[in-house]
């Protein structure tokens, strides 16, 4: 299996550009200052309509830790059906509970919600501590794909506890590695991780 390259962008202008420089897949955001959040549903749209490769919306109402209020969690909800309305490929989102675990109850829901789509947890999971009972976690409600940089800083540094996640997920998930992964980069990190799938706003060269 070749590598697939995810680009995370943060406008519908990236998004096209990444596509044209070889992207396999974009993860569309918005304000990449704040780690993303939800784009506008013109984006989502005008995205689902002009790019002919897959697309991932993070669903993040806000920039900040991953421990949601009620109201943030509704808006979370109605933003997967927005996705699904659209024709996304993946939603991507990752809530935590306020002992920075993963929020089970609430992440069955979104993941419930969002039946027929691909599903990734992203890098909320890098502020969990046991990362390995956290992966079996989701594994066990079916994830497609935990993004993470294996750590609290970059993959790079995480890169050993990257390789350890590729291989207790045993192909049952894939390990989305990101987190400072560039196209200067990232064939160093795959080969010493061994993972399939690579993750990063300059995956595929400078966006803006």
């Amino acid at each position: 299996m070749g590598i697939l390259l995810e680009a995370c962008v943060g406008c519908y202008k990236e998004a096209k550009k990444a596509e044209l420089q070889g992207a396999d897949r974009i993860e569309l955001c918005d304000n990449l200052g704040e780690g993303g959040t939800t784009p506008s549903y013109g984006t989502i749209y005008l995205a689902t309509q002009n790019i002919n490769i897959p697309i991932a919306v993070i669903i993040r109402p806000r920039g900040g830790d991953f421990v949601y209020s009620n109201d943030e969690f509704e808006i979370m909800k109605k933003d997967i059906v927005i996705c699904k309305e659209l024709g996304v490929e993946t939603v991507v989102f990752g809530i935590l509970n306020k002992e920075n675990k993963i929020d089970i109850e609430r992440t069955k829901e979104l993941i419930d919600l969002a039946s027929g789509l691909k599903v990734t947890f992203h890098m909320a999971f890098d502020e969990i501590d046991d990362k390995f009972e956290a992966l079996n976690q989701l594994i066990s409600m079916n994830v497609d794909r935990v993004l993470t940089k294996g750590c609290k800083t970059c993959a790079l540094d995480g890169k050993n506890t990257l390789k350890n996640l590729v291989e207790k997920s045993d192909n049952r998930i894939t390990i989305l590695v990101g987190g400072g992964v560039t196209y200067k980069n990232y064939k160093e990190l795959l080969n010493y991780i061994g993972c399939n799938e690579m993750h990063g706003s300059k995956i595929v060269g400078t966006l803006k």
